[in-house]
Formats: structure tokens, C-alpha cells, sequence
């Protein structure tokens, strides 16, 4: 109930003080709303900031005072352990070695032991923690004393004194030890007793001070909300109120009214100036949409009955409306003079299409003509063209057929040289013959003469001497008619050796006269196919002329027909531009 009463009360107060917002500015207003919830958002931020300075505080405090030296506590009890277990190791063993070393650790532990009470002291700023740092620097005294009195009997390898010793440590140094251990457990005790008490009480601080924030959070938030609620309305209400109007205006509504503002601040000024400007809109659409229906209707000889509110921007409204007017007028005008136009220029085109059509008619009679012409022209090369292949390959026939003649021709002069040579040489070896039977009949004369000085003796060899000469004689005369014959011979080889190299020679020439034939011939043939290609590309250019032709006539026919078409639509047109009312 307290609860409902207080948020009653705020939102109570929230309105009050919004009635005096309302007469303010938006900008005041909005400004005057963030102050306050700024206000309440920084005092509570400070008291979030103070308790939690606080909290740290005193969380510093049980760390260093109650959490660490816990931990400190704990060292100095093992250490005080690690001196015990030292003063027995100098007084067990029986090696100086061993005794030396455990001196050593000894005096290790015992000052590390007293390290950790000097850390400890600050810690204890309660009279119970002060009262056990006493206590405990006591037990201390008096242990250290007992044990540095076994140490010294007892750091010896003597039995006897190691076991006095250690009686001495049983007997003494025990119950000093266990007065030290008990001291330190109570510190250890009291320590822990005071953090925990130390915490529970923070944690009673902390609680108490989340309540506050969170009851401070909640009235800061309700307080806030409701302003925030209250000044939205305040803008919202009126602007959507004009946003739905100013739809309704944008759909075609111009007489409804605007909508009813009870603040001072400028949504109410907004709202009369949208105010003023539909009352001109609405004033502005019905004389434009008024000169838009005379000119719908055809007439233009119309303009605007209230110029004066035509200002600023909708000026070019008006501009643009008398501009289209008299654009549109001019345009009628010209689309008038221009149907009478098209229809004279419509007969001419019909007439000059007539002409067209009957010239490509002619032309492509023409173009007929011609390409048959082409046709026989292009058989005809192509013919030509045949024939000279024929001729080139005659003619290189025997070009080949002569070249092999002459071949043998020079075979043949070349084996007459040859004959020559042989009879020049057999004719010399004639020669020889002559001169040996010469040489026979010498000296068969001289067998003779010596026969017939030796008389009788010498018959028979007179007798031989005589067929001898004899024999001369004959080939004398036989070398002399051979020879003969062989000069008769050269002298014809000769004379058949210079007609055959004439006639190699003439063979020659016909060779190469045949070869240049047909060089000609293929040459000839060669251009007959180019020309027979170009008159195959002539004869395509006069099938495509014929097209084109083809082409203009058709083109003729449709441009013939449409510029009858444009006859009737000029006359159609002429007579829908006779209902407008233009301008004078």
C-alpha cells in the first residue's frame, strides 16, 4: 500500500508539473525534462560511486589485515616446526658434517620465523590480536633460550651429551615449543574470527545499500518514465494528428479541417502555417484545375481569375500552365498548317511512287538483259579458259617430245665426233702402212738386185723378192684407195656432224618457242579464269541490282500506298484541329 501510495503521489506531481511544461517550448521543455532525470541519474551515480569506495575500503582492510596475514600465520607455524626439527637433527646425528649443516638450517629457520612475526605485527590493530603478538614473542623468548642451551650440549658427536640433550629437549625445550604452537593457533584463531565478523558486517553495509540504489533506481525510473511518457504524448499526439491530415491532403482531401493544438510551442505554430498554406493550395488547385478543364475541353482563349496567390513557387505553377497553353495552341496552329502540307506533299509522293515503280519496272527488264548477257560471256571465258588448259598441255607435250629429240640429236653429234676421231687416227695408221710398203718395196728392189748378182744361187730369193714387191704394191695401192675412202668418210662425217648441230640447234629454238607457247597459253588461261570469276562476280552484283531493284518497285507500291494513308489521316487530322477555340 505505502508503494502504491508513493508511485500515486510522484505521478500525481509529474502531471502538475507538466501543465507548466506545456507552456514552454519543445526545446525547453525537452531540455528542462533531461536536466531533472540528469540530476536524479547523478546523484544516484554518486551514491553508487560512495558505496562502492566503501566496499573497496573495506574490502582492502580484510584482505591486509584479517586474509593475508593468515596466510602469514601459517609460515611462521611451519617455520617454528622447521627450528624444532633442526635443534633435534643437531643433537641426532653423530657426523660434524651433518651437525654443521643442520646448524645451518637452524639458523635459517629461526630467522625466517621472526621475518614472518614482523610482518604479522602491523596486521594486529585489535587489543585480542596485540595480546597474542605479547603472548607469543614470550613463548618465543623463552623456547629460543632453552634451545640455544640443547644446541649447545648437544651439537657434539659425545653420546652421552647427545642424549642429555635430547632429554634436555623432551624435559624443557617441549613444553616451551608446545606454548609457542598454542599461541600461535590462537592468533590464528582470532584472525579468523575477526575477518569473518569484519565481512559479515560488510556484507550488511552492502545490502543495506543495494536497497537504497534499487529503491532510488526504482523512483528515479517511474519518475522518469512518466515525464518521458507525459512529453511524448505531448509532441506525438499533435504531430501524428497533422501526419494523418497531411495524408488525407496528399490523397486529394483539401476541405477537412486541421487538427486542434492546446500547447504553445511550435506544433501549434507548425499547425497554423499548414493552416494558412492548404487555405492557398486548396484556392490554388480549384483555379488550375479550372483552366485545365477549359483547355481539356478546347478551349485555350482562358486564363486565371486570381493571380495574386499565385506567389513564390507556384508561380511557376502559373508560368508553366500559360506556357502549355500557349505551346499547345501554337502546336494546334502548326499541326493545322501542317495537315495541309501533309496532304499536297502526300499526291506529290503518290505521284513521284507511280514514276519510281514503273522505272524500277523498266530497270529490272534492264538488269535482265544484262545478266544473260553476263551468263554467255562468262560460258564463253569460261570455255576459252578450257581450251587454252588443252593447248598448254599439247603444247608442253611436245615441248617434252622435242626435248627428248634433241637429247638424242646431241647423242648423235656427239657419237659422229667421235667416228671423226676414229678415222682421223685410222687414217694415220693408213699412213704408216703406206710408208711400211714404201719401205717394202725398197727393199725388195734391193733383194733383186742382190738375187741377180748372185745368179743362179739367188733365183728363189728373187723370186720371193718379187711377190714381195708385189705384195707392197698392193697394199700400197690399197692403203692409198683406203685412205681415199677414209678422207671421202671424214669429209661426209663432217659435213653430217655441222647439219646435226644445226639442227640440234634449230631443235633448240623449237624447244624453247614450244615451251614459251605454253607458257603463254597457261598464262592466257589463268587470266580467262579471272576473268570468268569476275564476270561470276559481275553477274552476282546484277542478280543483287535485280534485288534492289526488285526492291525500289515494292518500296514504290508501299511508299504509293502510304502516302494515301497519309491523304486520308491529314483530312481525318484537318478536321479533328477545326473544334479547338484558339487563342486571337
Amino acid at each position: 500500500m505505502g508503494q502504491q501510495r508513493t508511485i500515486l503521489s510522484i505521478r500525481k506531481e509529474t502531471r502538475q508539473m507538466f501543465k507548466k511544461l506545456n507552456k514552454m517550448k519543445i526545446g525547453a521543455r525537452l531540455k528542462k525534462s533531461f536536466r531533472q532525470i540528469i540530476l536524479i541519474f547523478g546523484i544516484l551515480s554518486a551514491l553508487v560511486v560512495v558505496i562502492m569506495l566503501y566496499t573497496i575500503n573495506n574490502y582492502g582492510t580484510i584482505l591486509d589485515n584479517y586474509a593475508y596475514p593468515q596466510g602469514d600465520i601459517a609460515m611462521a607455524m611451519n617455520e617454528s616446526a622447521e627450528v624444532r626439527a633442526a635443534s633435534r637433527g643437531i643433537v641426532g646425528y653423530d657426523s660434524d658434517s651433518l651437525i654443521e649443516s643442520m646448524k645451518e638450517q637452524h639458523e635459517q629457520a629461526v630467522k625466517s620465523f621472526e621475518e614472518y612475526l614482523e610482518k604479522i605485527r602491523p596486521t594486529m590493530i585489535t587489543k585480542e590480536g596485540t595480546a597474542c603478538m605479547d603472548a607469543i614473542d614470550k613463548a618465543w623468548a623463552e623456547y629460543k633460550e632453552v634451545d640455544a642451551k640443547v644446541i649447545e650440549v648437544g651439537a657434539t658427536t659425545d653420546t652421552a651429551k647427545s642424549l642429555q640433550a635430547q632429554q634436555m629437549m623432551t624435559d624443557e625445550a617441549a613444553p616451551k615449543y608446545q606454548a609457542l604452537d598454542d599461541a600461535l593457533q590462537k592468533l590464528m584463531s582470532l584472525n579468523i574470527s575477526l575477518g569473518n565478523a569484519k565481512r559479515a558486517q560488510l556484507r550488511t553495509v552492502m545490502i543495506a545499500a543495494l536497497t537504497i540504489i534499487i529503491i532510488v533506481i526504482a523512483v528515479s525510473t517511474i519518475y522518469s518514465n512518466s515525464l518521458s511518457v507525459a512529453i511524448s504524448k505531448s509532441i506525438e499526439k499533435p504531430l501524428n494528428e497533422l501526419k494523418d491530415r497531411f495524408i488525407t491532403f496528399a490523397e486529394g482531401d483539401i476541405d477537412s479541417p486541421l487538427p486542434t493544438v492546446e500547447s504553445e510551442d511550435e506544433i501549434k505554430e507548425l499547425v497554423s502555417g499548414v493552416s494558412a498554406m492548404s487555405d492557398r493550395i486548396r484556392v490554388i488547385i480549384k483555379d488550375s484545375g479550372r483552366m485545365l478543364n477549359e483547355m481539356s475541353e478546347g478551349n485555350f482563349a482562358i486564363d486565371t481569375e486570381c493571380e495574386e496567390v499565385y506567389t513564390g513557387a507556384f508561380t511557376d505553377l502559373l508560368t508553366g500552365i500559360r506556357k502549355m497553353n500557349e505551346e499547345i495552341d501554337t502546336t494546334v496552329r502548326g499541326v493545322d498548317d501542317a495537315s495541309g502540307q501533309v496532304l499536297t506533299g502526300s499526291t506529290n509522293l503518290a505521284e513521284a511512287a507511280q514514276s519510281l515503280a514503273e522505272g524500277a519496272t523498266d530497270q529490272a527488264a534492264s538488269v535482265e538483259e544484262m545478266q544473260a548477257t553476263i551468263n554467255e560471256l562468262t560460258s564463253g571465258i569460261k570455255t576459252t579458259a578450257e581450251e587454252l588448259g588443252t593447248a598448254y598441255d599439247e603444247a608442253y607435250k611436245y615441248a617434252e617430245i622435242a626435248e627428248g629429240s634433241r637429247g638424242d640429236m646431241e647423242v648423235l653429234v656427239q657419237a659422229m665426233s667421235r667416228i671423226n676421231e676414229t678415222s682421223e687416227k685410222i687414217g694415220a695408221i693408213i699412213t704408216q702402212i703406206e710408208d711400211i710398203a714404201s719401205q717394202t718395196n725398197l727393199l725388195s728392189l734391193n733383194a733383186s738386185i742382190e738375187a741377180a748378182r748372185a745368179g743362179e744361187a739367188g733365183k728363189g730369193f728373187a723370186v720371193v723378192a718379187d711377190q714381195i714387191r708385189n705384195l707392197a704394191e698392193q697394199s700400197a695401192k690399197s692403203a692409198v684407195d683406203s685412205k681415199a675412202l677414209i678422207e671421202a668418210a671424214i669429209h661426209e662425217v663432217g659435213d653430217g656432224n655441222m647439219y646435226a648441230e644445226k639442227a640440234s640447234t634449230s631443235l633448240r629454238e623449237v624447244v624453247d618457242g614450244i615451251q614459251a607457247i605454253a607458257d603463254s597459253a597457261k598464262k592466257i588461261k589463268e587470266i580467262s579464269i579471272e576473268q570468268a570469276d569476275s564476270m561470276e562476280q559481275v553477274e552476282a552484283t546484277a542478280e543483287r541490282i535485280a534485288e534492289v531493284v526488285q526492291n525500289n518497285s515494292a518500296a514504290a507500291q508501299e511508299t504509293s500506298a502510304t502516302s494515301e494513308e497519309l491523304t486520308a489521316q491529314a483530312t481525318t487530322l484537318s478536321g479533328m484541329v477545326s473544334v479547338f477555340k484558339l487563342r486571337q
